[in-house]
């Protein structure tokens, strides 16, 4: 009898060992996730901010040329003329990305040819919208941050 009791409590201790590692794996991944959350919390305050801004830095190859349009205030028939684009319904739902490869050219290319594009119809129409922000982007920062799975 002495042995199954050593044995029952053999077990309850596995057993409250086992729930302790669980609960300590628990709050581990918590912890990692409210530091994730926090970091892409500050990350998109800080890229709203610079949109607002007109900071042409936050263009990025996954955006559309009506998303570019709405956000800094330029025509698409502007940027579709200075990316030579002549289909509208192209122009309007194909994202860099698309118009890079439709165009043969790397997705940096296109994106710093919009960019220019932006500062350019802001100087030639005296846009008031925006504070003139110098361009000054890493082309390969959108990259680094898919690889590492983050937002900034």
């Amino acid at each position: 009898m002495k042995g199954l009791a050593a044995l029952n409590w053999l077990s309850e201790r596995v057993k409250l060992e086992l729930i302790c590692l669980a609960l300590l794996l628990i709050l581990g991944l918590l912890t990692f996730t409210a530091i994730e959350t926090v970091q892409a919390m500050r990350s998109f305050q800080k890229q709203y901010s610079a949109v607002k801004t007109g900071d042409v830095s936050t263009v990025h190859p996954w955006m559309t040329v009506h998303v570019i349009s709405h956000v800094y205030h330029v025509p698409e028939s502007y940027l579709g003329k200075k990316l030579t684009i002549n289909n509208p319904d192209q122009l309007r739902h194909a994202t860099l990305y698309e118009i890079a490869a439709h165009k043969k050219q790397p997705v940096n290319r296109i994106v710093h040819a919009v960019q220019q594009a932006i500062l350019v119809y802001r100087k030639d129409h005296n846009s008031a919208l925006f504070v003139q922000v110098p361009l000054q982007v890493s082309l390969i920062e959108p990259f680094l941050t898919i690889s590492r799975g983050k937002n900034g």
